[in-house]
This record gives structure tokens, sequence and C-alpha cells, in this order.
């Protein structure tokens, strides 16, 4: 969704100014230095003459990004476990894609990240109870649309490009067999952070459309699937965490590769 300066000025103008404290300056007075992300967000519109899509802007609150690290760390751990046990069954593709996991985590950068949710303008304009000081937040901005679709299957991970109407139908049907092999379930994370679970096996096939800088996480197989794939009885403990955490640890990276990141707000 683009909208203009102008627009989003009529639209706002009477809110904000709902919250500002009515004064009558003698002298004109410099304005006053943004303290919350919609008064940041009109700074930069007025600046910037070009429009910004706001589908792919973003926020990253101090609470989020101190729990990442820690996140990231738990998820290589359970993931050696898996890889170990997926070695020891025989079942060197699976070994090998849960190994590229663990990898592309282990690479991954966990402070360049957003807070999952709604961070744009025209939201906060409509739900100025939830305009976050900036002095609560890491960063803030907004990325690029980007042209890929991030996928994380059993046979690694990769980018694949992004066309209109991609589907996860289309793009399942794109992948190698074992991307998916025994697995009934992938999790979908959009541009805003959002995780929805859709079914991927023949009995339980649903789809849905796939905005760029979406990522894709094929789930763990159950117990049933795992039987003959993961040896240690005990791993199933450990498929489930993957299959709740890491979609949730997706859900925080950035839905682009090139942001435009700005305000450094101290803890509060």
């Amino acid at each position: 969704m683009v909208v203009t300066f102008t627009r989003l000025g009529r639209l706002f103008a009477a809110g904000l100014a709902g919250l500002a404290i009515a004064a009558a300056p003698a002298l004109a007075q410099p304005p006053a230095e943004p303290t919350t992300l919609a008064e940041a967000w009109l700074a930069v519109l007025e600046t910037e003459p070009e429009p910004v899509t706001w589908s792919h802007s973003v926020a990253l609150r101090h609470a989020t990004a101190e729990r990442l690290p820690q996140q990231r760390e738990r998820l290589v751990e359970e993931l050696a476990t898996l890889v170990i046990s997926a070695r020891v069954a025989g079942n060197a593709p699976l070994a090998a894609g849960l190994a590229a996991w663990a990898e592309a985590l282990e690479a991954d950068d966990p402070t360049m990240a957003r807070t999952p949710g709604r961070f744009d303008l025209p939201w906060l304009g409509a739900n100025l109870r939830q305009d976050p000081p900036l002095a609560r937040l890491a960063h803030w901005g907004r990325c690029d649309v980007p042209d890929w679709v991030e996928v994380w299957s059993l046979a690694g991970v990769e980018r694949r490009p992004w066309r209109p109407g991609l589907d996860l139908a289309a793009l399942m049907d794109g992948l190698p067999s074992t991307a998916a092999r025994r697995a009934d379930h992938a999790a979908v994370i959009d541009p805003l952070g959002q995780v929805r679970r859709l079914g991927i096996a023949a009995w339980n096939r649903e789809t849905l459309p796939l905005a760029p800088g979406s990522r894709v996480m094929v789930q763990l197989p159950g117990p049933q699937g795992l039987r003959g794939a993961l040896p240690f009885p005990g791993t199933t403990i450990e498929s489930e965490l993957i299959n709740e955490r890491l979609p949730a640890y997706l859900a925080t990276r950035l839905p682009g590769d090139e942001c435009r990141l700005q305000g450094m707000g101290e803890e509060g």
C-alpha cells in the first residue's frame, strides 16, 4: 500500500494534534523532535517525496531484540540433535537439509530483525494508542520490496523468484521431491511477520497467495512420519520445538535485503 504525504496529512493531522499540548508561542519555534513512531514517519514523509510501500515497513522493539540471540542458539542446538539422529538412521538427505537450516541460522545476524506486527503509518494513525515511543525501539524503517520468496524445506534453504500470482501450491509443486517428504504442513510467514500453518500433503492440501519477502518453512513430519527417519525416540520433542520456534524466529527476519533502518532509542 502506497500513500503520499498529502493524503496522510489530512487523515492523521487531527488525531496527532489531539495528542499534543496546545500552546501559542509568541515566536516561531523549530519543530519538535519526534518522540513516537507515527511522528517519525510523518517527518520522513515531509522530507522524502517518494511514496512509501507500507507493506514492508518494520520496527524492532528492545524487548524482542534481547531474546533473539538466545532463541537462535537454542534452535541450532535442537537442529544439531536432529541432524545426528537422521545420520544414524541413514537418512542422508534429511540430515543434509537440517544441517543447512542450522548453517543458515548460524550465519544469520539476530540483530537485523523486526518485531512481528504492523508499524506502518496508516495503521498507527488509526490506532494511536498503539503508537510506540521511539525510546522503546532499537530501530525502525522500511525495506525495498524484494523479488524472492525464501523456502526452508527438508532439502535445505533457498530463495525462489517471486512472480505475480505465486501461491503456496505452485511453490511446493516447483520444489524437489525431497523437499517435503512425509511432511503434512508448512508455516507461511508473510512480510508483516504473521505466521499461518497450512496443509501441503495430498490429503490436506491448502494454498495461499505469497507476497514478495514471504518465507515458507516445511514443518518436520509428525511422530509417524519421523519413525523411519529419526531413530532416537526423544527426537520427536526436538522436532515439535523446531516446528513451533523456527517459524516464530523467521517471523522476526527482515522482509527484504535492502532496508533503510534508523533510530536508536534508549531502552524504556
